[in-house]
């Protein structure tokens, strides 16, 4: 078995290589910028991990690496998208190019691989895809996190095709992913990491690693039965 992992350098993103790779999947991982853990993984799974890198703003770049890629890409079964950026700023200072860049990285990347990767599960007659949003949605997103909370707002519409598609027992879904223990948040200068945890019935944020179990989950034959469904992995928000 084999899973596509998108931003595979992001907490998440390497806990659910983690993951993967513990379940005894070929793991493609990959990257804009690469962190030593990750580095690391690869060392340690040679025979089972493979790196990639791309840029998913370059929309030349991004289509290349699909290109260079594509056989690969099609013949995963698990196509999990991690991968986001988050540029703050606040809300009336946002400009149309912020928009733009977020949704190049965070949207048009996953929406483009759901595409061909899911055709090609499709016709094996197997495959989870797994795309990760956003909790903040729900409330707006935070007071520098404008255009990366409305790009996640964007990857909860699965597109109709996910019908046609669960015929052939590939399922698709969206996880509203909570506050998690992760270095995105020191991107937000205005950002009370213990006022926000309060907010959630649990009253604490997530670990990556709890994370990767859900998407794990989702993304595996141990979902059977969901599929065109936005569920939230948010502590009760």
């Amino acid at each position: 078995m084999k899973v596509l992992v998108t931003g595979a350098s992001s907490d998440i993103g390497l806990e659910v290589c983690k993951r993967y790779l513990a379940e005894g999947y070929e793991v493609l991982a990959h990257y804009r910028t690469i962190r030593d853990e990750l580095i690391d993984l690869s060392e340690k799974n040679k025979s089972a991990f493979r790196l990639t890198a791309c840029d998913f703003s370059e929309g030349v770049v991004f289509d290349n690496w699909l290109k260079q890629n594509r056989e690969f890409l099609t013949s995963c079964d698990v196509f999990v998208h991690c991968a986001a950026t988050l540029q703050a700023k606040p809300y009336l200072d946002v400009t149309a190019d912020d928009l733009l860049y977020h949704f190049r990285v965070n949207v048009v990347s996953g929406a483009i691989l759901m595409r061909e990767l899911g055709v090609a599960m499709a016709e094996r007659g197997w495959g989870r895809i797994v795309m990760l949003g956003s909790i903040g949605v729900k409330f707006g997103g935070g007071k520098e996190s404008y255009p990366y909370s409305l790009s996640k707002h964007a990857l909860e519409f699965i597109p109709g095709i996910w019908r046609e598609w669960a015929t052939r027992d590939v399922l698709v879904n969206t996880l509203r992913i909570g506050v998690t223990d992760t270095r995105i948040h020191s991107h937000e200068s205005q950002k009370n990491i213990d006022q926000r945890t309060a907010m959630i019935p649990m009253k604490r944020a997530a670990t990556p690693v709890e994370m990767a179990h859900s998407i794990y989950y989702y993304g595996s034959d141990w979902n059977t039965f969901t599929t065109g469904q936005v569920i939230s992995v948010a502590g009760g928000e």
